[in-house]
């Protein structure tokens, strides 16, 4: 795999680690709330999303007009306290903490997709996205895994302790980057930025990227607070083989990640390998909602893992080779609330249907919905890459 800068692989470090906190305490928070219902879990699971949407423009600007470096320290040690405040909640607190929780992986994500840039060759930017993608799988995997096993043999407030020690951790990982970004974002004649969603929407390019994300993502969402129900309930799983399962998805999408950045070739281009992805995993979620046991249902997550990999490595280069680079910030962070909201939605939604039609069915419809991404926003994406071509 090419090697790239030093402070690349710092930055993908602090993700990763990040990323195994994150995923070990999901894992606790569902549990945590999963004897209240399918609308306790679709309420977290959501929860985190509606916190960027509405934080989206703040965030995008913020990101813009400031040091990187400080800003993820500094949410990096908010968060850690807030997961300590987790261990000794109830429902709601839970569900509030959430939210802060939310706002944190919303600065996390928009500052890192505007960082990675500066820190490697245009170049080599797929290559940088797909080795990010890689090491946020192998960070999931290993995330999955200690939750399920933390969660199954120690308890919940294990794996939400880990959660805080992880955050910690990033403290000195961040401090060593050398090469911060700071933002100097262009002011319009009022002397105020351009706002995010004003950018993505004049954007041809941009606005069918987010337009294409915010469908595929909200059929995908459907299947997220009915697959714990899907798992344990009608399958049989206790917790630790869910978490198994879930490490199965995490090991797919480092496998793919993987494989796609090995073979992929600059004739392939961005948005055809995207829509493609959007299919596929569509049909493979289909067959989930079908499968007869656990071991039928991890060879189609594995399946669906590969193929969704894909995706940030090919959307990531699409959304910087289509943006200016001091409006990065705001750009990610507008998808990023775009692509929540459809998150979101699709998370209600999901919890909804599920509370009045079978675990199947729903997953089923939501696999169909998927697949049929490409025939709302297929002909803008292909044609957002020409013009991106003839530029």
């Amino acid at each position: 795999m090419e090697r790239l800068s030093r402070d690349f692989y710092l930055l993908l470090t602090a993700r990763a680690v990040s990323v195994i906190g994150d995923t070990a305490a999901l894992i606790a928070l569902i549990f945590k709330v999963k004897s209240h219902g399918s609308w306790s879990t679709a309420a977290l699971l959501a929860g985190t999303g509606i916190a960027m949407i509405l934080t989206s423009s703040k965030i995008g600007k913020l990101v813009d007009q400031r040091s990187l470096k400080k800003i993820l320290i500094v949410t990096s040690a908010i968060q850690g306290m807030v997961c300590i405040a987790l261990i000794y909640s109830d429902l709601v607190a839970v569900l509030i903490l959430n939210i802060f929780l939310g706002i944190g992986q919303s600065i996390v994500i928009s500052s890192t997709s505007a960082w990675t840039p500066s820190l490697v060759e245009k170049e080599s930017l797929g290559k940088a996205f797909g080795q990010m993608q890689v090491g946020q799988s192998l960070a999931g995997l290993a995330g999955y895994g200690i939750g399920g096993v933390l969660v199954g043999k120690f308890g919940i407030n294990s794996a939400l302790a880990l959660n805080a020690i992880s955050f910690i951790l990033l403290l000195p990982v961040l401090t060593l980057i050398s090469k911060d970004r700071v933002g100097i974002p262009e002011l319009n004649e009022k002397g105020k930025m351009k706002s995010g969603y004003g950018i993505v929407w004049q954007n041809f390019a941009l606005r069918n990227i987010a337009i294409t994300l915010t469908i595929f993502i909200f059929a995908l969402m459907i299947f997220n607070p009915l697959e714990v129900y899907l798992t344990t309930d009608v399958l049989g799983a206790d917790a630790t083989v869910y978490g198994i399962i879930n490490m199965v998805w995490a090991g797919s999408l480092a496998v793919g990640s993987i494989l796609i950045t090995k073979i992929m070739k600059p004739s392939w281009g961005y948005a055809r390998p995207a829509l493609i992805v959007c299919a596929l995993a569509g049909i493979f979620l289909a067959a989930i909602g079908l499968s007869p046991n656990l071991y039928f249902l991890a060879g189609m997550l594995m399946l669906t893992g590969i193929v969704v990999a894909g995706f940030n490595i090919f959307i990531g280069p699409l959304i910087v080779n289509n943006s200016v680079e001091s409006e990065l910030g705001r750009v990610n962070a507008t998808i990023g609330a775009v692509n929540s909201a459809g998150s979101s939605l699709g998370t209600i939604v999901g919890g909804v249907l599920g509370s009045f039609f079978s675990t199947r069915s729903v997953i089923v419809a939501a696999g169909l919905l998927a697949a049929g991404t490409l025939i709302f926003t297929g002909r803008g994406m292909l044609a957002s890459e020409k013009k991106l071509t003839s530029q």
